[in-house]
């Protein structure tokens, strides 16, 4: 969600630098966090109301969080523990094949498939849309919208929205796109299990290719850390930081490699398709030390995002203007563009109301458990 947060900051710049809306593209593709974003987009949302709903801490409650403590699942594993516990004993007895260390491994079949439940995600944008008048349905949103999950138990990627894939509600194909496994329980629609998009392929871009895009805007939040050279952000190596750090650091370079690599194949086979990518600072740790959970620090990522972008558009404002004229879509000049966006300090949008009530009731929870 931190990702998520950072694109609306970069979607709120490029409202600005662009001639043309980002609602007047003609389809948008959703991964992960960025699903909820590019949700909102199909349904004529525009970033700045996005934006100043993310930072924003409005007065209003009654909204759900947008992740649970999935005590249903635990409960339900927990019942299951004397038998698992049993077996595990039985198979490490002389004699038997088994060992102490398979018995402490069988215990992981206690744990439940995702720590977290989030519901919470698919019953936020579904009010979303009800308080827009606006049914959870694909065929009802202002511009096509593809969502992608991946089967857990096929390992395929599918893409709701899609032909043959619009029977699903809006709210719950977001919720099967960013159940990242392991953290989050993976989301049953149609007898099938799905969990994030990002497991099969990072960026999917080709859904846009397929379907005749000739100019793709990426935005990808995930990169990894660069910890080293003499604008190292922290004094010592990853390792020294403890397993979170190198787990999170070891995701993102996963994740980025394969889109780097995605990204140059695609160039390579549809030269005539110009993809425009947007990222982080890899150097900037106010991206990477916030808990993915944290949000009271959702104000500094948005501006992250929409500073980051700017800074992009100047240095780079002569190739980006070639690529979008190509396309009919002009630029504005970058160096007019103000380094941190006004905010509205009235008339707080519906919107705003709801899914900005729905991160303060998910942070207070988070202080109280600690």
């Amino acid at each position: 969600m931190t990702g998520a947060v950072w694109e609306i900051g970069a979607l709120r710049a490029l409202e600005e630098l662009l001639e043309r809306s980002v609602l007047d593209l003609d389809l948008y593709v959703g991964v992960s966090g960025g699903a909820f974003v590019s949700a909102l987009l199909a349904a004529g949302i525009s970033p700045r109301e996005m934006y100043d709903e993310a930072v924003g801490r409005p007065p209003g409650r009654g909204m759900p969080p947008l992740f649970r403590l999935g005590l249903g699942d635990i409960l339900a594993r927990s019942r299951r523990a004397p038998g698992v516990l049993f077996r595990a004993l039985a198979e490490a007895l002389p004699g038997r094949n088994g060992s102490l260390s398979d018995a402490a491994l069988s215990l992981f079949e206690l744990l439940p498939a995702g720590l977290l439940d989030s519901s919470g995600v698919r019953e936020t944008l579904a009010e979303i849309l009800s308080r827009r008048g606006m049914a959870d349905d694909f065929a009802a949103l202002v511009r096509p919208l593809r969502v992608v999950a991946v089967d857990l138990d096929r390992g395929d990627a599918v893409a709701f929205g899609a032909r043959g894939r619009r029977d699903v509600p809006v709210s719950q194909a977001v919720q099967a796109s960013a159940a990242l496994p392991g953290l989050y329980r993976p989301v049953r629609i149609g007898g099938r299990d799905y969990v994030d998009g990002g497991v099969k392929k990072t960026a999917h871009v080709n859904l846009a290719i397929g379907e005749g895009a000739s100019l793709v805007i990426c935005i990808n939040p995930m990169v990894p850390l660069r910890n080293y050279g003499t604008r190292r952000p922290l004094p010592g190596p990853l390792s020294g930081r403890g397993v979170a750090y190198v787990l999170d650091q070891a995701l993102r370079i996963m994740l980025h490699g394969r889109m780097e690599y995605g990204l140059e194949r695609y160039r390579a086979e549809h030269p005539e398709v110009d993809i425009l990518l947007l990222q982080p600072d890899p150097e900037d740790l106010r991206m990477f030390r916030y808990n993915i959970l944290r949000y009271g620090a959702r104000q500094v990522v948005a501006e992250l995002g929409y500073r980051s972008t700017v800074h992009a558009f100047r240095r780079r404002r002569r190739a980006y203007a070639r690529i979008l004229a190509r396309h009919g879509i002009g630029l504005r000049d970058p160096r007019r563009i103000p380094d941190s966006p006004a905010l509205a300090r009235s008339g707080r949008s519906e919107l705003a109301r709801t899914l900005g009530a729905s991160l303060d009731r998910l942070e207070a929870a988070l202080e109280g458990r600690r």
